[in-house]
């Protein structure tokens, strides 16, 4: 059971604040760092940089993305929060790392109300991957663990996957033994070796999406309530039954801090619009990651709380 320090509530995305330096409207005058608070290699770090030249090219500077993990997000996350509102120093992180965190540790001084979102840079459903040809279905695999010893991967103990799986296991009373490993990678490595019968992985465009077209391995359902589109034959647990599960879409956006002038925040946007719409932007996020329309600064807020206020009833707040 995941221990939380307070509920987290939903804010208005425009809170307007006097902060930093120099005049908003001549924004930007400084050169941007954007936090990346998870390790360079990962989709979120390599999404960022697929996204940071095209920013460049339309705020006019330089863009220094900083790579500053530690503590499932917290670390880049903490020290994003605590810079200046000025829009120069800004933060690429996931829903996951921004909101589980400060349900897991009570030093933890961010929740979901220090991020203003200004848009989403890529998202990926949670999918359950088995070897091929050793289920026809995740209702096999799922009714099997009822009479035996079956362990399920996980890219970590505070993961998404592992909340979604925790779910599973209190809503449906599904008798699988959870087993952690460290990213996408390692995970599915396991699952190769024979060390875990299925894994919970997120879909990206690095690993998961590659494996399952190289072959060998097979994505038995997912974990959204809509089948996702470049997945359109695998079904969602929920239309297998396996309802009322955590928030399984795991997504990463670009945001500064609340009390940023609106006038920058709205500058942000503007340009997050221009690269996420890009076509060459699009092709190198990859399909399936790169949102199909712009997820602009307010529906990635409302997803960002709905994350929020569902991880937070798992952890039983």
């Amino acid at each position: 059971m995941i221990r939380t320090a307070a509920v987290v509530g939903a804010v208005a995305v425009g809170v307007t604040a006097c902060s930093g330096s120099g005049d908003p409207a001549e924004y930007p005058q400084e050169n941007i760092t954007v936090v990346v608070p998870v390790p360079a290699g990962s989709s979120t770090d390599l999404s960022t940089r697929i996204v940071t030249p095209c920013l460049e090219e339309e705020l006019d500077t330089s863009i220094q993305v900083e790579n500053r993990e530690g503590g499932s997000g917290a670390v880049g996350n903490t020290y994003f929060s605590q810079s200046e509102p000025d829009g120069y120093t800004l933060v690429s992180t996931t829903a996951a790392n921004a909101v589980l965190p400060p349900l897991l540790e009570d030093s933890v001084e961010f929740d979901a109300d220090s991020f203003r979102p200004v848009g989403t840079i890529g998202q990926a459903p949670i999918v359950m991957v088995a070897r091929e040809g050793e289920y026809d279905s995740a209702e096999e695999l799922l009714t099997s663990a009822e009479g035996s010893r079956t362990v399920v991967g996980v890219p970590g103990a505070t993961s998404v996957p592992a909340i979604v799986v925790d779910g599973l296991i209190a809503t449906h009373d599904v008798g699988v033994e959870t087993v952690p490993f460290d990213g996408n990678g390692n995970t599915l490595q396991a699952l190769r070796a024979g060390d875990v019968d299925a894994i919970f992985v997120s879909a990206d465009s690095g690993v998961t999406l590659p494996a399952l077209e190289e072959g060998g391995v097979e994505a038995l359902a997912t974990a959204v309530t809509e089948p996702a589109p470049h997945l359109p034959d695998v079904p969602t647990l929920d239309s297998l039954g396996y309802s009322d599960l955590p928030y399984a879409d795991s997504f990463w956006f670009l945001a500064t801090q609340p009390d940023t002038p609106d006038e920058i925040a709205n500058t942000l946007e503007s340009a997050m619009q221009t690269c996420m719409s890009d076509s060459d932007v699009q092709d190198q996020l990859g399909e399936g990651v790169a949102p199909p329309e712009f997820v602009g600064a307010e529906e990635t807020n409302e997803r960002l709380h709905e994350a929020a206020e569902s991880y937070a009833e798992v952890a039983g707040d």
